[in-house]
């Protein structure tokens, strides 16, 4: 039977959204008797058999603590990109995860089908030049979302055809647990995280400044990074939350805000959607995925953040329009099914060449 590898840049202990996607099809693959591998790309970082580097072989064997791998799953900690070997054949599909995936894969799996997963842009640590360069390469390149699919294709030479596959949620896990119009219109929610693309630190300045004209305001907030210094208590926030508890604060809150300014989707705001929350978001590209202004959300440009404290605001005071919002935002995560995604992908990998 043909074995299928994703490769990652290394091993995470803390939940990714790129990696929850790429492990969540791995470990669908094994429930089907695939013969499936997970391939951590750790280029030295640890001296051999040093303490650290013994500590990461053990947990990459263990795997992360927030997914549950199929046991069938074998995993390879590659140290030395240069003396690693892979046994593989023609029949075999590697697929590459990130731009700094794609060389190590072309090389450990040169005579296997590749596939060049891509979830956003990833121009913040390669040139663009060399980023459009890998998408040129003898891959099938899969996207996420349009508009990164429109961006491949414009930098792809020849009539490669580049596939669509968008991110789904588990619709059966994010779903509303708490009746929407029995919720404290001024609780809400977002994402904490310290890349200066997510907007945290601006959409953070701009709830605790509408806090001033509404002291009954509660913001809970999660994320992977260290909470930010001298919170009020107003202001709850949950480091490396599980599934089961991003689930009970997206049902715990009215409205979820996102001041993204650069994301290939934004998963959260999707999942909040499929629990009730009323989102809050800026237009930025992926949001677009799921998020239609004034239908099931409401949006505003990027980098405005006034104009996002304005929606939040309307949307505190105005609980019929809030619930409106809310229910089809519901509604239309439901279309966001694994089932749907996955058939898709198996489509695309297991075609023939």
């Amino acid at each position: 039977m043909k074995k299928i590898y994703f490769v990652l840049p290394g091993f995470s202990r803390r939940p990714i959204g790129g990696y929850k996607i790429i492990l969540k099809y791995a470990n669908l693959l094994a429930s089907e008797n695939y013969k499936v591998g997970i391939v951590y790309l750790e280029d030295k970082r640890y001296p051999k058999y040093s303490w650290k580097w013994l500590v990461l072989k053990y947990w990459t064997k263990k795997g992360p603590n927030w997914i549950k791998l199929n046991g069938s799953i074998k995993t390879y900690t590659i140290r030395n990109l240069k003396k690693a070997t892979i046994e593989t054949n023609s029949e075999d599909i590697a697929i590459a995860s990130s731009v700094e995936t794609v060389l190590p894969t072309e090389k450990l799996f040169s005579n296997a089908k590749k596939f060049y997963f891509i979830q956003d842009l990833e121009d913040w640590n390669v040139d663009k030049e060399y980023l459009f360069e890998t998408y040129n390469k003898h891959f099938t390149n899969i996207t996420i979302s349009r508009w990164l699919k429109e961006v491949v294709d414009k930098h792809t030479i020849g009539s490669k055809k580049t596939e669509y596959i968008r991110n789904p949620i588990d619709t059966k896990a994010y779903r509303v647990l708490k009746p929407i119009e029995k919720r404290e219109p001024f609780k809400i929610g977002m994402l904490y995280h310290k890349a200066p693309y997510k907007g945290s630190k601006q959409t953070l300045e701009t709830i605790m400044d509408l806090k001033k004209r509404y002291p009954q305001l509660e913001l809970i907030m999660f994320g992977t990074a260290e909470s930010p210094k001298k919170l009020p208590e107003w202001i709850t926030y949950h480091r490396n939350a599980t599934q089961a508890e991003t689930i009970a604060i997206y049902n715990n809150i009215s409205i979820f805000v996102s001041g993204t300014i650069k994301e290939g989707f934004g998963l959260t705001g999707l999942e909040a959607m499929a629990c009730g929350a009323a989102l809050v978001s800026t237009d930025y590209l992926g949001a677009k995925e799921y998020a239609i202004n004034n239908v099931n959300s409401l949006l505003s440009p990027v980098n405005d953040y006034g104009a996002l404290q304005k929606n939040v605001e309307l949307l505190m005071k105005d609980d019929s329009l809030r619930t409106s919002l809310a229910e089809r935002g519901v509604q239309r995560a439901q279309e966001y099914s694994w089932k749907r995604a996955y058939d898709k992908f198996k489509k695309v990998i297991f075609k023939s060449k």
